[in-house]
């Protein structure tokens, strides 16, 4: 969390993150973050932002859940004195801990003060966890734009491991 502070001190726009929590998706320390993706995400899917992920946030939290060093996340911020879930992310460590691939994020498109910047945490906490397991990299399977990417270091990444490199984009860590 220092590390998350001192880079969201950096950004200066303190006033967009004022009331962000991150937590665990399945954690119940602001609210039930399955039950609001479900329920109140759907009502802002539309031609111009999103149709859905193809698979539920209950079905991806609960297929890397067991795995004890999976990555997820889920922030939220109060909104007009409600608590509101602005994005989601799940993923796992190689077996040999040389990446940690994000392979789920999604963002919600109801009012919200995080518009355009949820990926940045997103991304800023992948890191640092990805460093204390000592991976060397962070990876991104399937991107939807790899090129929003590019602003936050990540590029295209050709996986050795995967048939015809897979659709990845990677940050290599210091």
């Amino acid at each position: 969390m220092d590390a998350v502070n001192k880079r969201l001190l950096k950004s200066g726009s303190m006033k967009s993150w004022d009331k962000t929590t991150l937590c665990s998706i399945l954690g119940d320390e602001i609210g039930d973050a399955l039950a609001f993706a479900r329920d109140d995400w759907p009502k802002f899917y539309g031609k111009s932002t999103h149709s859905g992920l193809s698979e539920s946030w209950e079905a991806l939290a609960y297929r890397y859940w067991p795995r004890k060093d999976h990555f997820d996340l889920a922030i939220w911020q109060e909104v007009d004195g409600k608590q509101t879930l602005v994005a989601l992310a799940v993923g796992n460590p190689s077996r040999a801990r040389t990446h940690l691939t994000v392979k789920w994020i999604e963002r919600y498109y109801g009012p919200n003060y995080l518009t355009g910047r949820a990926l940045w945490p997103i991304l800023t906490c992948a890191e640092e966890y990805a460093k204390l397991l000592g991976c060397e990299r962070v990876l991104v399977k399937d991107p939807v734009d790899s090129q929003i990417y590019e602003r936050y270091g990540y590029l295209k990444y050709r996986h050795p491991q995967v048939a015809h490199g897979g659709n990845y984009v990677g940050k290599e860590l210091k």
